[in-house]
């Protein structure tokens, strides 16, 4: 697999110790929404261990940039990110990853993200509304609150240009009168709510390995069988 050279652009906060991070784009790189890289950071002493670590892109293909987004917690890895600053020697490896569009273009698409495993949905997100895509999407989208809950506003934006997309959002938080959205941890009645009308949906499950695994199991109840079930597991969250 080739090692691409990239530079940082800037990093944003974009939810609660949660960070955007933008690098330069190689001119020839090419990958599909929902697919990861593996991003090396620039060492900071001649005999420091090598800093590596797989993200998926936040960023769609036609897009100008390369972004990652990932919760800022005490791991080298994350601590050196957070001390870069923008013009710092960055390089990638990959693409790689499953979680692309299925090649059937009418197939239905749902999506199961718990937190920061909300990335590689908003790539193939971003991707569907950009190319005017007709087909069916549904996003079940769990957090905390809304303050963790990174990229909601785009993802309400997406849903609103978009009219194949429908958004359901949850919080498993103490409640907040402010919000009217479902509440609970994603349950057996949020996933028929999901794929109630949808013909043989492709379903992708993307999170924490505990709720990675809950959810297959749920849809496997739900009688969604295992080949239509793609997951990405997000370790040390």
């Amino acid at each position: 697999m080739a090692i691409w050279p990239s530079a940082l652009l800037h990093i944003d906060d974009i939810a609660r110790d949660t960070v955007a991070v933008h690098f330069r784009k190689p001119d020839d790189f090419r990958f599909q929404p929902g697919q990861t890289i593996s991003l090396t950071l620039p060492s900071e002493a001649p005999d420091a261990p090598v800093l590596r670590h797989t993200f998926s892109l936040v960023s769609a293909p036609h897009e100008n940039a390369l972004c990652i987004a990932t919760r800022v917690r005490a791991s080298p890895y994350k601590q050196a990110l957070t001390r870069l600053r923008p013009g710092a020697e960055l390089k990638f490896s990959g693409p790689y990853g499953k979680l692309t569009p299925p090649a059937d273009t009418s197939r239905p698409l749902v999506l199961i993200a718990g937190g920061i495993g909300i990335t590689p949905c908003v790539s193939l997100l971003r991707d569907a509304t950009h190319q005017g895509s007709d087909r069916p999407i549904r996003l079940l989208y769990s957090n905390r609150s809304p303050a963790q809950a990174a990229f909601l506003e785009e993802l309400r934006a997406l849903a609103q240009r978009n009219p194949h997309l429908r958004l359901l959002v949850t919080l498993t938080g103490p409640a907040d009168g402010a919000w009217d959205g479902l509440r609970g941890r994603i349950d057996a009645a949020m996933l028929r709510q999901a794929l109630q009308g949808l013909d043989a949906p492709q379903c992708y499950v993307t999170g924490a390995p505990a709720m990675v695994e809950e959810i297959r199991a749920r849809l496997a109840e739900a009688g969604v069988p295992d080949d239509a079930v793609l997951d990405e597991s997000f370790h040390g969250y």
